[in-house]
């Protein structure tokens, strides 16, 4: 009966090794950044899609100085903002983590 209940520890354990891994995986192949990385993500966006910051801000649908604003404080930056600006990027969708989070 002991061997039977290692051997489920060492499988169960296989298994939750296995199950960081994909959950490492997946994080690594989604386009995830943090609010910080704002002002460096719309800059590269700009530069690879040869456009102004001003067509990026008509794209976005936002002013000048909201966008500067969001790089300059993007914590405290309005959730419909950061929304309006991330929709430029594409499907992208805002989500809300603990900073002391693993």
């Amino acid at each position: 009966m002991k061997s039977h209940i290692t051997d489920l520890k060492q499988q169960t354990l296989r298994l939750l090794q296995e199950l960081e891994r994909i959950e490492a995986a997946e994080l690594e192949n989604k386009e995830l950044f943090r609010l910080s990385e704002l002002k460096d993500r719309v800059t590269l966006y700009v530069k690879e899609n040869d456009i102004t910051i001003d067509t990026f801000c008509d794209l976005a649908m936002i002013s000048k100085t909201t966008l500067y604003a969001a790089f300059n404080s993007p914590s405290s930056t309005k959730c419909s903002t950061i929304e309006s600006i991330i929709a430029v990027f594409g499907n992208y969708t805002l989500y809300v983590g603990r900073s002391d989070a693993r």
